[in-house]
């Protein structure tokens, strides 16, 4: 009996220890693990439908997705993939493409409540991730895939294919009035994010001086700072806080003070480092009087009339074309240690699609096939955005990359703050106000 139990134990010891090392044959620690993989280590991974879909040619997406039959529904959140589909039906014409404009809000629930529900319509996805939701609780949880196209993703920086497939980068830059700042060197009024919380007195931990004088130099107007893809810029830069903290010393030749200690509260809904260069700098802009509006539009309006003295303005890149109506703004980049973070545009297919072929002709399509050529790329090639391949550059935003400044994201750290950002803001602007 004592051997058969023991014969019994040695099968379910050499079950376990197969069980954690993934079978016989090691298996992947994307699937011990749970988790898909990402980045530039995912382009050779072969699909769980044993399909190696990263290194197939359009010509062979297109023959299996002439099988697949059925309708490519398209959830985007910019109707530039409206203008792409009606391209790619022209070229693909054996397939039928759905277009559904989606707002970036609401985008996300809509995916994740077709997948409780079992029942997806969507193929493609196509949103900005700017906050790592996207990514943390979609991509990482299978409920949309990453494709990694090998022969586009040669052309593009590995930093932006960690977390998706992006494509074209775009930010959320700090506008300026060209007219009212032409005393600045080259015209720009700022170079470092510590000159956006100029007039902070370190003694009052205010925007008052000791005699009770106002000392704040700019005014600030902002599209809302809790929105993901604002909060999480804040966020990134409290990640970087070493970067700023030598920024500060480069700029000023001293020490920043810390100041904000005393006023954290921090609990369960939310949490901020002690001794954070960002988070200091998050402290001073949110003492600062500011003004919150309703749209870009309106901000960067704020901005070219400028009528209380210095003004700045935050909010989406693309606001920049209200230039073609007079305005006199134009975008702050260059901004040390990085202008903003890099917001991304990434298209995914929807996990448990109907139409997984289809969906990739798609993705590839828009991303230009190998050569950047065989396909729509310059479809997105509009003021604010820029090109994720090092093979085709985008004209329209006047401006090349590297010049902009721009820092590549850092979705897991950026999520443990961004939801802080928001809570804190409340918080502390409303002390700003009384």
């Amino acid at each position: 009996m004592k051997k058969i139990l023991a014969v019994i134990l040695s099968i379910l010891l050499i079950g376990a220890i197969a069980a954690c090392s993934g079978g016989a044959n090691g298996g992947s620690s994307q699937q011990t693990s749970g988790q898909p993989k990402t980045g530039v280590e995912a382009i050779d991974v072969i699909g769980e439908d044993g399909i190696d879909w990263n290194h197939m040619t359009q010509q062979e997406l297109y023959e299996m997705a002439k099988k697949e039959g059925g309708v490519i529904k398209i959830y985007a959140t910019t109707t530039d993939a409206n203008t792409a589909k009606k391209k790619i039906a022209r070229d693909f014409p054996d397939l039928e493409f759905e277009f559904v404009q989606c707002d970036t809000d609401e985008v996300k629930g809509m995916i994740e409540r077709d997948y409780d529900a079992g029942k997806i319509y969507a193929d493609v996805l196509l949103v900005k991730d700017s906050s790592g939701e996207i990514y943390n609780d979609l991509v990482m949880y299978d409920i949309v895939k990453v494709y990694y196209p090998a022969e586009i993703c040669k052309h593009m920086s590995p930093d932006l294919l960690q977390y998706g497939m992006p494509l074209y980068s775009t930010f959320n830059p700090w506008f300026y009035n060209t007219s009212a700042e032409k005393g600045f060197p080259d015209g720009v009024p700022v170079t470092s994010w510590w000159d956006i919380v100029k007039g902070y007195n370190v003694d009052t931990k205010s925007y008052k001086d000791a005699n009770g004088n106002d000392t704040q130099y700019w005014h600030i107007y902002t599209k809302d700072i809790k929105a993901p893809s604002y909060a999480a810029l804040w966020a990134q830069l409290i990640v970087d806080s070493d970067a700023l903290f030598q920024q500060y010393r480069e700029q000023f030749g001293e020490e920043l003070v810390i100041t904000y200690t005393d006023k954290l509260q921090n609990s369960s809904f939310k949490h901020f480092p002690e001794n954070n260069a960002g988070v200091e700098l998050f402290w001073r802009f949110s003492q600062m009087k500011s003004y919150e509006l309703n749209d870009g539009d309106a901000v960067v309006t704020a901005v070219n009339e400028s009528v209380n003295g210095p003004t700045l303005g935050l909010c989406s890149a693309s606001k920049l074309d209200n230039r073609e109506m007079g305005m006199d703004i134009a975008w702050v980049t260059g901004l040390s240690p990085y202008t903003a973070q890099d917001a991304a545009a990434y298209v995914y297919v929807v996990s448990g699609c109907d139409n997984p072929a289809g969906a990739r002709l798609y993705i590839n399509y828009i991303m230009g096939g190998e050569d950047g050529q065989h396909g729509c790329y310059t479809t997105f090639d509009k003021l604010g955005h820029w090109s994720v391949r090092d093979d085709i550059t985008y004209e329209k935003s006047g401006i090349e990359y590297p010049e902009v400044g721009l820092k590549a994201p850092d979705f897991e750290k950026i999520f443990e703050y961004y939801a802080s950002v928001g809570s804190y803001w409340d918080l502390w602007s409303s002390w700003s106000k009384k």
